[in-house]
């Protein structure tokens, strides 16, 4: 197992070091093809803007080579084209249904070209077949180009002009698309095809557990029980006015049935923390949180509905903690490594923020693991951001296990079932056959399917192993004991077995995001909401040994203030982390477990101190003592994965306030703005979404990812909402209640 965590952190460091040979590979790639050429001095020039004419061209060339792609559309008369270089081009687009012209019937070939247009182009032509062939302009276009990787590597935003290297990566990654997609299609035949012996043998089955495989036409029809549901199996304005999407598509026919969506999520709004004095509240103690499910199903809204978030559901630590940092590794022998970082607050000059950051280590001992996938394959999995990408995800995660790891199956829905025994993966196809027999049905047994999960990973527990359930649901429980309440007394009882909990959420419209918060917390685990394939990819592939492996348990940090130097101080964040002082040297006490790489950051806002501090009390004295040379003391207290007994790091931090921030802090303290402005905080001061972006913006650093380039184009498009878009009815949700949503 060391072998191969170290092979994927080695692989993770190589693509960092190949980024800049990298960029250029996409320009070669499009020469290649035909599709961008140079200029007369025979360089690219991929610094320059490029005109609507120009960007047609390369558009046509990329994706309109073949005739077939035109529909026998009447091409508009456009008189400022009449005499144009570009004429055949943007006469091809049109009678292909991309583009059309301007209000007042010109189609202006000579002006430049936006980031929004291009993308409108670039997604209608990827989406002509579908029922999302008209979507809201531009954030609906935005939202599927993120979504679909269209945007990798451009930081160009809404009303921003691009140039040539921002047209090579959206086509790059547009034609990169194409081919993923037909290559998954491909395989995804070839796995249903194969199991279509297993469907005829097993037909009739199903029940509580959920069985036998759901029949699948190309069409993507799938069929569950006697019901047949239709899905998908396709895969600020930056100094601009409000953008119009005139000139830029032809309409095509919008017909979707949403078939009675109707929306009963739960979120837990916690109330947010205040401002303490340090003299008279000197220690600030809480329990780390690596839960990132707040990140992505932000970005859900976003991107899925060009909504604001339902209030309750942003934890802003988790939009914090959703990223990697670059933080300083541990080198003495310790699972991880504590640092820290003050400068001005970018939101309130007059104070400070300072950065503490746990850096998890990256190197785990061998161990081999006994893995149970605890399914909810009740009728409410049935759609197509639920089972069917449970299933995809599991697929992804089979891959990166040892062939000598193992794997139970328990499902359940009205009932409970085991649908495979623990089973080796190298029996990989056995694995595989399981999963593709699962359908949804039938009504949500949640605690029973818990019981039983446990069951099958004690049965099998490895003593000197890595034993983990992994549950994905969208937490709807309406059998048996399903009160927040109930559910954490189950797993409280469970968690001291030595079994960790992984709790995934999926799905919209019925997601219980505080009952999976609240399981995960209490049985050991991490909490992840999986959006798409892509997130999948980031859980299961990009970052799998921080998903299976805990280095650390109940991790806890305590810090104790100099109220020398500073006056008062606001942890960001953390609202339902936060302990008891005393809590802090309580072993029997629980916290979060820290991931194998993962990096947990605390941001806490202060106002230094001026002299004037008063206690307020009688029998404590009202001076301080202490000196100035140190700010405060960092204390952090954890158990390693097996051990009963805490271990205990201190440091102090010294009287230090950076000039320019890090990118990392910038990055890490524009996600806290954001928090502040979605949940409308009372501490808020100067955030705007502008500031969010010029922080995220300089704070971006390689990326090589892409997640942080997706987050600065996710605010832009929250800035766009919430300048432009009026209340209106969403389609999931009804009518948006602004109040709620700011």
């Amino acid at each position: 197992m060391k072998r191969k965590i170290v092979a994927i952190i080695t692989a993770v460091a190589a693509a960092s070091a190949m980024f800049t040979a990298y960029a250029a590979a996409p320009s070669e790639r499009l020469v290649e093809q035909g599709i961008l050429s140079g200029f007369e001095d025979g360089e690219l020039h991929l610094e320059r803007t490029l005109t609507r004419a120009e960007f047609t061209k390369i558009f046509c060339d990329a994706f309109l080579k073949d005739d077939k792609d035109i529909k026998d559309y009447k091409s508009p008369s456009f008189p400022d084209i009449a005499s144009h270089w570009g004429a055949d081009y943007i006469e091809k687009a049109v009678a292909a249904g991309i583009i059309n012209g301007f209000d007042d019937g010109t189609f202006k070939p000579d002006e430049t070209v936006t980031y929004e247009q291009a993308i409108k182009m670039i997604v209608a032509y990827l989406e002509k077949d579908s029922y999302y062939a008209e979507r809201s302009y531009p954030e609906g276009y935005i939202g599927a180009a993120l979504d679909m990787g269209i945007s990798d590597g451009v930081t160009k935003l809404i009303g921003e002009t691009i140039t040539r290297e921002d047209v090579v990566y959206l086509v790059d990654n547009a034609l990169t698309k194409i081919e993923a997609d037909k290559q998954a299609e491909d395989e995804e035949d070839a796995y249903w095809n194969s199991f279509t012996t297993s469907y005829s043998n097993s037909a009739g089955g199903g029940g509580g557990g959920g069985a036998a495989i759901a029949p699948k036409n190309r069409t993507g029809v799938i069929s569950s029980g006697a019901a047949s549901f239709s899905v998908d199996t396709t895969a600020e304005d930056g100094g601009a006015t409000e953008v119009s999407e005139a000139g830029l598509a032809a309409p095509e026919p919008y017909d979707y049935d949403y078939n009675g969506y109707f929306n009963s999520e739960e979120y837990t709004a916690e109330q947010e923390n205040i401002f303490k004095n340090a003299l008279t509240a000197p220690l600030s103690t809480f329990s780390i949180d690596a839960d990132t499910a707040s990140y992505s199903n932000m970005r859900r809204f976003v991107l899925g509905n060009a909504t604001f978030p339902t209030k309750g559901s942003i934890r802003t630590e988790e939009l914090i903690n959703y990223f990697n940092y670059d933080n300083p590794r541990p080198t003495d022998g310790k699972p991880f490594e504590v640092s820290t970082e003050t400068a001005v607050c970018p939101w309130n000059s007059e104070n400070l923020l300072t950065k503490i950051a746990i850096q998890g280590d990256e190197f785990l001992e061998p161990q081999p693991s006994n893995l149970v996938f605890l399914l909810d394959v009740s009728g409410s999995m049935y759609t197509v951001d639920k089972l069917p990408l449970v299933k995809k995800s599991l697929r992804m995660l089979l891959d990166e296990l040892d062939p000598s790891d193992t794997i139970s199956i328990v499902t359940y829905a009205s009932g409970t079932g085991v649908a495979l025994e623990s089973t080796p993966v190298s029996e990989k196809e056995k694995i595989l056959e399981a999963l593709a027999l699962l359908q949804a049905g039938g009504g949500t047994y949640g605690e029973a399917g818990i019981n039983l999960a446990y069951e099958e990973a004690e049965k099998h527990l490895l003593p000197n192993g890595n034993n983990r359930i992994i549950l994905c649901t969208d937490g709807d429980f309406n059998i048996g004991n399903s009160s927040t309440g109930e559910l954490e007394k189950l797993i409280t009882e469970k968690r001291d077995k030595g079994i960790f909990l992984t709790v995934l959420g999926f799905g919209m419209g019925n997601y219980k995001d505080n009952r999976m918060e609240t399981l995960a917390d209490q049985g050991n685990g991490t909490y992840a909401y999986i959006d798409s394939e892509r997130e999948a990819k980031k859980i299961f592939v990009d970052e799998m040994p921080k998903t299976l492996y805990t280095i650390a348990k109940d991790v806890k940090i305590q810090v104790e203030f100099n109220p020398a130097v500073v006056k008062e101080y606001r942890l960001i964040g953390y609202e339902n982390r936060k302990l008891n002082n005393e809590d802090f040297n309580n072993d029997k006490k629980d916290a979060g477990e820290l991931g194998c790489g993962a990096t947990v950051t605390a941001l806490y806002e202060l106002v230094p101190a001026d002299g004037t501090g008063e206690s307020g009390l009688k029998y404590q004295s009202s001076e301080v003592t202490a000196d100035d040379s140190e700010m405060m003391t960092v204390k952090v207290r954890y158990k390693e994965p097996k051990a009963d007994e805490s271990r205990l790091i201190e440091m102090p931090v010294m009287n230090y306030v950076t000039d320019e921030m890090s990118d990392d802090f910038k990055f890490a303290a524009s996600l806290a703005e954001l928090g502040m402005l979605l949940n409308d905080s009372e501490y808020k001061g100067d955030a705007s979404y502008d500031s969010v972006i010029e922080l995220a913006r300089e704070g971006t650093g390689e990326d090589e990812l892409g997640f942080r380039t997706e987050f600065l184009h996710i605010a832009d498009m929250l800035r766009y909402v919430d300048k432009y878009r009026a209340p209106e009815i969403d389609p999931y949700y009804g009518p948006i209640d602004y109040e709620v949503y700011r």
